[in-house]
């Protein structure tokens, strides 16, 4: 979420069983504007918070040219002291979701984790990583995943670069209630014509990002109207705790993770 609209934006969070109190905001807004002028960032945003035993994490991430390939992740647990984030390794990706405790609050803190799947006397059965590599690779699952955009809010310019819209008008009500109509904010996985057949107003500086009603299993995303059908909610049932609202017909948008950073493994025994 833009930190220069938390406080407009507090009551649709709040809407939706998450809070965030008047004096987060203004700590966050205060903490990230400087982050923001010391980077020389585009646009910073406030991505989450999760849980830890004994200092939760609070997580931003800053955009310069590119809104896709040039995100920065900084995570704090004291809004004094902004750490950037290491890009996640696929071995801790792996290894992310195996850990069962929960978060410390340590980045320095080394943990062990126990891959079953191996065999006994294999090196690899037992694996030793720090927290901050496990917030790390638990962000970037989490970001691959459930983080999503709105139709239109993210453009692909002519030169390739990838923009967050300025004009953009927002999703009209019958376009709302379609899962179509939001994609995953992340480099797209699917070929690049996949959009194409399933759209007739295929647009390709809009389209080129994934679309979640594409996501296995079917049914791992919850999208819901309230307000008289002014608000879009939708929520990730892999990952609870992440919401994404958008208010109907305006630019008004945002997305937010507030969890302990543990995927719902049995979603697909659930639906």
């Amino acid at each position: 979420m833009n930190i220069h609209k938390l406080w407009e934006y507090k009551d649709y969070v709040n809407v939706n069983g998450m809070m965030l109190t008047s004096e987060l905001i203004s700590v966050l807004q205060n903490s990230l504007t400087l982050l923001q002028v010391e980077n020389h960032f585009a646009h910073v945003q406030y991505w989450g918070q999760i849980y830890a035993v004994d200092a939760d994490y609070h997580i931003a991430v800053g955009l310069s040219k590119d809104a896709l390939a040039d995100r920065k992740y900084y995570y704090t647990t004291d809004f004094k002291f902004w750490g950037l984030l290491p890009k996640a390794k696929k071995k801790y990706k792996h290894l992310s979701i195996l850990a069962t405790y929960p978060f410390r609050g340590d980045p320095a803190l080394k943990i062990k984790v126990l891959d079953e799947a191996v065999e006994e006397n294999h090196p690899d059965r037992c694996s030793i990583m720090k927290e901050e590599s496990r917030l790390a690779a638990t962000i970037s699952t989490i970001c691959d995943e459930a983080e999503i955009c709105a139709r239109g809010q993210i453009l692909k310019q002519p030169d390739g670069t990838v923009v967050i819209n300025p004009n953009y008008y927002g999703l009209t009500a019958p376009e709302a209630k379609l899962l179509k109509s939001y994609l995953h904010f992340r480099i797209p996985q699917h070929r690049w014509n996949t959009n194409l057949l399933t759209r007739q107003d295929y647009n390709y500086s809009m389209d080129f990002l994934d679309s979640i009603d594409q996501d296995i299993p079917s049914g791992c995303w919850n999208l819901s109207l309230e307000r008289n059908g002014s608000v879009a909610y939708l929520k990730s049932l892999s990952w609870p705790g992440m919401m994404y609202f958008h208010k109907v017909k305006s630019p008004e948008a945002g997305f937010l993770y507030v969890g302990n950073g543990r995927k719902n493994l049995d979603v697909p025994f659930l639906l």
